[in-house]
């Protein structure tokens, strides 16, 4: 049988024009399980409060839609830490919050939100050995993915060095221009809810929160 089609995953990496299929892959240790009963919506509230509550709740009917793609395909959340939402700077918090900027906060949270296909750090992970490597490296499979809110690039996160020289890559993946790394992974139901170190959304969404003018700031 032909492998299956993901449509949660983007083109090749630039570095290899290829198909964006692949097989089915068993569960990456990398990925933890999350109590059996515990459903998405508590595992976030109770881990993840600040994006729960500050972004994931601003689109409309998330969890009902999640729960579609539970039974579906599955689902992915690339959710920033509870500490990288506690560090937003105090005009950051106060522009998510502003109910003129609801529709911006919308989009902010859907380019974390993958409704149409669980996406494992193993897929992520995985190398394409059927293209002559650059400098070594074999290129990734996945060049990127698919959120809700738009594509994103997937690639190697790199740990080291000095000023951004000499660091080399430490077998973890970022997403998104702004590179943020997959800290760890939960599997809840037929999903997987990725912590992230930062955010993934383009850094041009913070410019159209930035045309409000807020009193104070």
């Amino acid at each position: 049988a032909p492998p299956a089609t993901v449509d949660a995953f983007t083109g090749p990496s630039p570095r290899a024009a290829i198909a964006p299929r692949i097989a089915p892959l068993q569960e990456s240790a990398d990925s933890t399980d999350g109590p059996a009963e515990e459903s998405l919506q508590s595992f976030l509230q109770q881990n993840y409060p600040l994006f729960e509550s500050l972004l994931l709740s601003k689109i409309p009917d998330a969890y009902s839609i999640l729960r579609e793609s539970d039974s579906a395909n599955g689902y992915t959340i690339f959710c920033p830490s509870q500490s990288v939402m506690e560090g937003l700077d105090p005009k950051r918090k106060v522009q998510i919050s502003d109910k003129r900027n609801e529709e911006v906060t919308e989009k902010l949270a859907a380019y974390h939100v993958i409704t149409n296909g669980k996406v494992t750090q193993e897929r992520l992970k995985r190398e394409d050995w059927t293209v002559p490597r650059v400098d070594g490296v074999a290129a990734l499979n996945i060049g990127g993915v698919v959120t809700v809110g738009g594509e994103l690039r997937v690639g190697r996160s790199k740990s080291g060095g000095f000023m951004g020289w000499g660091a080399k890559e430490d077998g973890g993946v970022v997403i998104g221009n702004n590179e943020a790394k997959i800290v760890k992974s939960t599997n809840i139901g037929n999903g997987v809810v990725h912590e992230m170190d930062g955010f993934v959304a383009p850094d041009l969404i913070w410019r159209y929160f930035d045309q409000l003018r807020i009193p104070g700031f």
